[in-house]
């Protein structure tokens, strides 16, 4: 029986990304929609739970840090990622052993696909979300986070990685996510980074 692991993102922008992986690692993946409300942790601690219960081998969940940094939601927020984050949970005696791993980028998943293009954004502090768009369309002019964009390219994955100009790389945004992390560490700083390759390794998921 195939390795079956459940990936909560935040919004529609993870929706589809995680959406356009399927079929391309060894596992059953099954995308899992926080819904309008993606900003309650309520939300996303049910939806790990509900996981939990249904028996999935390993729960992934995509975090936007922006809004997570300071005050009572980084309290909040940490709090949630020290109950779940890298422990075994469920019921041994029915068979239940579900590892819950989070996953952050900061500023949000935009800064990930940005990484399959161009190392500069490492350490390049983003102050909004249209900052990092602005630059994102540097490399695919029509990106938007809309529903409307995200079905017109089928796959999020493959519009970032095909082969035109100017070419994205998933090898390219796996080094530049290891570097950021490795930065961050470093510059003791709390922007600009992402740990989605540690998402790749855990799907299995090679350079295509």
């Amino acid at each position: 029986m195939k390795k079956a692991i459940a990936v909560i993102g935040e919004g529609i922008t993870e929706k589809y990304y995680i959406e356009s992986l399927k079929g391309l690692s060894p596992f059953d993946i099954r995308p899992q929609e926080l819904g309008r409300k993606a900003s309650s942790l309520k939300r996303l601690e049910k939806n790990i739970q509900d996981s939990i219960k249904t028996g999935y081998d390993e729960v992934y969940c995509l975090i936007d840090m922006d809004g997570k940094r300071d005050g009572k939601n980084k309290i909040n927020y940490d709090s949630l990622k020290n109950k779940y984050h890298g422990i075994i949970h469920g019921n041994k005696k029915r068979g239940i052993q579900c590892k819950v791993v989070f996953i952050e980028t900061e500023r949000c998943t935009e800064l990930w696909f940005l990484y399959h293009f161009t190392q500069s954004a490492i350490t390049k502090e983003f102050r909004s979300y249209c900052e990092l768009e602005k630059e994102l369309r540097k490399y695919r002019p029509q990106y938007e986070k809309t529903e409307k964009y995200f079905k017109s390219v089928g796959s999020l994955h493959k519009e970032f990685t095909k082969k035109c100009e100017p070419k994205g790389s998933l090898e390219k945004a796996i080094e530049n996510s290891k570097v950021s992390i490795k930065s961050k560490e470093r510059d003791n700083r709390d922007y600009s980074y992402s740990e989605i390759h540690l998402l790749f390794e855990g799907l299995k998921i090679e350079n295509t």
